[in-house]
């Protein structure tokens, strides 16, 4: 059980996650090399993990174009586009498993469509305000990749 002794009480994985995190980095591997993030250098985050067990992220590109229209629904299609490629938000319950370090996120809701209703695991590096979150491999523009979040405790 990976845990941590504080004034003689173990302090438990899934209670030192819970809180907010700004994101520092997101990087991406491909075939064991580093390769360009993302959202661009600069992509602004928040992760959080609430103590009732459920998370929510927001990740967004730096210097996103803005939409012509102040209608809401009123973007046009390369708009929407643009808007698309530069967020990604998902929410939902979620569970650590203390014995090998991950969380699984049960998404309720993404941005992206494919990740609604689905799990998605992530490695957990932890220390005491640094939280490093790796990715099980995914497609990524044609590649397999490898995606690693570093965050700091907010």
């Amino acid at each position: 059980m990976v845990a941590t002794l504080r004034n003689s009480k173990m302090i438990y994985l899934r209670e030192r996650l819970t809180g907010s995190w700004r994101l520092v980095s997101w990087g991406i591997l491909s075939e064991g090399v580093e390769v360009p993030v993302p959202m661009g250098k600069g992509a602004t985050g928040i992760l959080t993990y609430s103590p009732d067990g459920y998370m929510s992220v927001n990740i967004m590109a730096p210097n996103r174009p803005t939409f012509v229209s102040s209608d809401f629904m009123d973007g046009t299609a390369i708009e929407k586009a643009a808007a698309f490629e530069t967020f990604i938000g998902y929410s939902g319950p979620y569970e650590v498993n203390e014995e090998e370090s991950f969380v699984t996120h049960k998404l309720q809701t993404s941005s992206y469509p494919n990740w609604s209703d689905t799990f998605q695991k992530r490695f957990i590096d932890l220390t005491e305000d640094r939280l490093r979150l790796t990715a099980p491999p995914v497609l990524f523009d044609g590649k397999e990749v490898i995606g690693v979040l570093v965050w700091n405790r907010a």
